[in-house]
């Protein structure tokens, strides 16, 4: 029970308390005092008041009473509206702090059920409150939540870790990091500076990490591209647990000394990102002082942020946990239906298994937690890719796609898949079992360069692009 609910509770109980005191002191037995006390809530006292007490519970019992009635007939309401959305189907309960579970409500719609303290019937649950509070309502309510999607905040465990499809851990983080490189494309930018270019990141940890890794998977934009992303901040275990960094051609290059040791870095950016830190609108601060760089882009969920950089024509902020709420992103939606597109087109290419609805969700089960997080990379990417070709002005229309356009997209498709097995630390290797990949080892005999790889994995990588621009 929250602090406002026990407080309007208490607020009901204080006319009996203080009836009862009056009461007793008027000469009353403690249990009269009491009834004649509880009396007081149907105005059913008329004798002038005996006592400065009772004076006061006359007139409060009466406010209680209509606030107690106000308060049952909004949980009756609410308990009706929210039997009725339920009865609708496609229901999304949502759990958290009254604040975000506000926000994410809004963007749902009518489709979208408060859950508060107690448990509501639902199809489908959404826990962005912290770990533990996440984790001990999954506890509680896993008999009643069997076979229903679950969506649960958690920064501590990499999604893909998930055994199950029906519960999805999702990383805030995370989903910040990969919508802010769909709604700051460098595509532009990378096209005037020759596909080479710095990207700077001030201040790291578990933001910083998905900033990075999506960054590797997303800013792919030619096969000769050259783009550096310069790492300020603390970065000894990520690069202890990524084995694989080196094996990507985009160099994440982490920096021991300052950032104001590398002024000229900054200037030369492409963009400079403020990751939130302690001090960081101080940091912000004396970038704008000792740099002239114009694209500075501020990760902040501080409310003063806006009145303090928000009128300046160089920063740029991001509301990142903000962007964390979004529906479209928690929930999967069109990233996902195109990643079980991708994986049942296998299946059927494959294993021959007819392309239908059933036989979609079915192939998703099966997938692994890695497996399952590869084809939504790859569906993740193709946005960038969609956005890539309208600046170039190509078609999309994959039946009308030149064949240069299609074999540069799958090249393309080709080094993300390349990247997303790197940043899960697999390498190159050819499996003594004569198979393409061994899981065990985490080695596969495709991780080589487009034009190295046979003609058929090539195939592979164009009928991807086929599907995901078919879709």
């Amino acid at each position: 029970m929250n602090e406002m609910k026990k407080g309007k509770y208490l607020f009901l109980c204080i006319p009996f308390l203080i009836g009862t005191a009056g009461f007793i002191l008027a000469g009353e037995k403690i249990l009269d005092a009491g009834f004649l006390s509880l009396c007081m809530y149907a105005m059913n006292v008329q004798d002038p008041p005996a006592n400065a007490f009772l004076e006061a519970a006359r007139w409060t019992a009466p406010v209680a009473t209509a606030s107690g009635l106000i308060l049952f007939f909004s949980s009756l309401r609410d308990r009706i509206d929210n039997a009725i959305r339920y009865r609708k189907g496609d229901s999304i309960a949502v759990y958290g702090r009254e604040e975000d579970r506000t926000v994410f409500l809004r963007s749902i719609g009518k489709k979208g059920i408060e859950g508060k303290e107690k448990f509501v019937q639902a199809q489908r649950y959404v826990l962005i409150g912290n770990e533990e509070d996440n984790l001990d309502f999954y506890q509680k309510n896993r008999n009643r939540i069997q076979n229903r999607e679950v969506y649960m905040f958690c920064s501590s465990v990499r999604p893909q870790m998930s055994v199950s499809s029906s519960l999805h851990l999702v990383s805030p983080e995370e989903i910040a990091g990969r919508l802010y490189w769909k709604e700051h494309c460098l595509y532009d930018e990378s096209l005037l500076r020759g596909h080479k270019m710095s990207i700077v990141l001030l201040g790291f940890g578990k933001l910083g990490e998905n900033v990075l890794l999506y960054g590797l998977q997303d800013n792919i934009f030619s096969p000769d591209q050259e783009i550096r992303y310069h790492i300020f901040g603390d970065s000894t275990l990520f690069r202890s647990v990524h084995t694989q960094l080196e094996s990507i051609e985009d160099r994440a290059v982490f920096h021991d000394e300052h950032w104001y040791d590398c002024l000229s870095l900054l200037e030369e950016a492409a963009a400079v990102l403020v990751l939130e830190q302690e001090k960081q609108a101080e940091l912000v601060d004396n970038i704008l002082l000792a740099s002239q760089q114009k694209n500075i882009h501020v990760f902040s969920s501080d409310e003063l942020a806006p009145y303090l950089f928000g009128d300046n024509q160089r920063v740029t902020l991001y509301n990142w946990k903000e962007n964390a709420l979004n529906p479209e992103y928690v929930l999967g939606g069109n990233l996902y239906e195109r990643a079980k597109r991708i994986n049942l087109r296998y299946a059927h290419i494959y294993t021959h298994i007819e392309e239908n609805d059933v036989n979609k969700e079915l192939e998703w089960e099966k997938l692994d937690g890695f497996t399952r997080y590869s084809n939504i990379s790859s569906a993740d990417y193709h946005e960038i890719q969609l956005k890539m070709l309208s600046i170039r002005g190509e078609e999309t229309d994959v039946d009308k796609m030149n064949p240069e356009c299609l074999e540069l997209l799958s090249e393309l498709e080709h080094i993300r898949w390349c990247r997303y097995h790197y940043l899960n630390n697999w390498r190159y290797g050819i499996p003594d079992n004569g198979r393409s990949k061994d899981p065990g080892k985490r080695i596969h005999r495709d991780l080589l360069p487009y034009r190295s790889i046979s003609e058929a994995e090539k195939e592979k990588d164009r009928e991807n692009i086929r599907v995901l621009f078919g879709t």
